[in-house]
């Protein structure tokens, strides 16, 4: 491993890769692509270097530009030599490098993965592929792009169309809270875009798997006692104080420093 040669690979995708994360228990890996997908792998199913140099990348790849064009259905197809574990399909891959994640440890086991998409969606999904739920960020800021003077209608809608489309670049899952951050082209332009903050609650209160779905704060970000499973077990533990700013010590020169603390 120390001498830069490569342990082994993942074959799966047909086309380039947008992202990849770890689940941070050394042994699953997340993966995004342009071929439409998003893969759950095992390091024990990695291929070797020398399999995967009989294999012909040619043989899978298309020439598709993501950037400019829709994903044409006879592309969609099985690699011959797919090790995955899991496809993950319903999401789009399109117009720039979006980004796929598992869920957190904390709040979540790590029970579902997630992804952005070109659609201006988060979907959520379960690990068995299913989807979880979904989350339209492209609805929520309809009134944070810019209305046209010059027309009746806004500027993203019009007969019932949508003339501006969101992407979603990229989400992240709060580690204890059931929210969600996400970062997204707002349709107005390839320079603006949006950083929203939407809730996920999708049966916290009627979760059957072990351990449970665990929320220590609201979609407000105010704390949650009752949610708190370790609470009634370690009757030690201090009450959390609520989600708050902190003020920031600004330095200060010399000269400064006598008649000012901030």
């Amino acid at each position: 491993m120390g001498d830069g040669r490569e342990a082994g690979a993942f074959m799966g995708h047909t086309e380039g890769l947008t992202y990849v994360d770890s689940k941070g228990d050394g042994r699953y890996v997340l993966s995004n692509s342009k071929d439409q997908t998003m893969k759950l792998w095992d390091l024990r199913k990695m291929m070797t270097s020398a399999d995967v140099e009989n294999i012909d990348p040619v043989d899978y790849t298309t020439g598709f530009d993501y950037r400019f064009e829709q994903y044409p259905d006879q592309y969609r197809r099985n690699a011959k030599n797919d090790c995955s574990v899991v496809t993950y399909r319903g999401h789009r891959v399109l117009k720039t490098l979006i980004r796929c994640h598992f869920s957190p440890p904390g709040s979540t086991n790590s029970r579902y993965v997630y992804s952005g998409s070109e659609d201006g969606k988060v979907y959520v999904y379960n690990l068995d592929a299913t989807i979880a739920g979904t989350i339209d960020v492209g609805q929520a800021t309809l009134n944070s792009r810019p209305r046209d003077p010059d027309a009746y209608a806004t500027a993203y809608e019009m007969s019932g169309e949508m003339l501006w489309r969101t992407c979603v670049r990229d989400a992240s899952w709060h580690p204890s809270a059931p929210v969600l951050a996400a970062t997204s082209w707002n349709g107005w332009g390839l320079s603006t875009g949006t950083c929203t903050v939407h809730s996920w609650n999708a049966g916290a209160n009627k979760d059957e798997g072990d351990p449970p779905v665990g929320k220590s704060y609201d979609d407000k970000l105010r704390y949650i006692p009752e949610f708190d499973q370790y609470r009634e077990n370690a009757p030690h533990v201090r009450p959390r104080r609520p989600l708050r700013s902190r003020p920031v010590r600004r330095w200060v020169g010399d000269e400064e420093a006598e008649d000012t603390i901030w």
